[in-house]
């Protein structure tokens, strides 16, 4: 199946509508968006005294978006370059586990990308600041961050076994059915979870538990 392409106009209408602070450009290999980002208190609309905080930042988009996750940098000195706040080893923002988002939105838009993941990372960032207290759930960074962001897709017990095992099995087309059910019974798939495994299939494509699979084993390699 052929990947939908981004488009320059979708992100311009985009960053029209939620954040006229950023402008978009394309040299026709990638989309770069720049400018300054405005942290709202509400979705529905900025506040009279204006928006909560700003940021300045650069967002590196693909035209394969959203297969292909963005890179967004602060730009303005005012996150720390640490893994506590946040920010990768190259400097760019660890704005969201990108498969979990994929795996739980109905709406896989850049828009949607704008008001969601990133409007909750810069929020977080600008209540930290004033707190020192981060106000969403605060996952580990690294390996042991994406383990809690599967497990809590797939719904099962953060155990890196079991969450390995059951994306082998939904990366597959279809899981076979002779294959040990992942609840640890000893039964046969078909005979135990079947049903389950049917939801979660049609939840989490094989695509993107194959992806989310590779990801893992990326932090096993010497």
């Amino acid at each position: 199946m052929p990947v939908a392409r981004l488009t320059l106009d979708e992100v311009k209408a985009a960053i029209a509508f939620d954040q006229p602070g950023l402008v978009a450009t394309t040299d026709g290999a990638s989309i770069t968006v720049t400018g300054t980002f405005h942290v709202a208190e509400s979705l529905d609309a900025i506040s009279p005294e204006g928006p909560l905080a700003a940021f300045d930042l650069r967002i590196e988009l693909s035209f394969k978006f959203p297969h292909d996750e963005p890179k967004v940098f602060e730009t303005g000195g005012r996150i720390p370059r640490t893994p506590e706040r946040h920010i990768n080893g190259g400097g760019d923002c660890c704005v969201t586990v990108w498969e979990d988002w994929l795996a739980r939105t109905n709406d896989a838009t850049f828009a949607a990308y704008l008001t969601g993941p990133l409007r909750e990372y810069f929020l977080g960032q600008h209540v930290f600041e004033l707190t020192g207290e981060w106000p969403f759930d605060e996952r580990p960074h690294g390996e042991n961050g994406l383990y809690e962001a599967y497990a809590e897709v797939l719904g099962i017990r953060n155990r890196k076994k079991e969450v390995l095992y059951h994306l082998r099995l939904l990366s597959k087309d279809w899981p076979r059915g002779h294959w040990p059910c992942p609840c640890g019974s000893g039964k046969k798939l078909r005979h135990c979870h079947r049903e389950e495994m049917m939801a979660l299939h049609g939840k989490l494509p094989p695509p993107l538990a194959r992806r989310m699979l590779r990801r893992l084993k990326s932090y096993q390699r010497p």
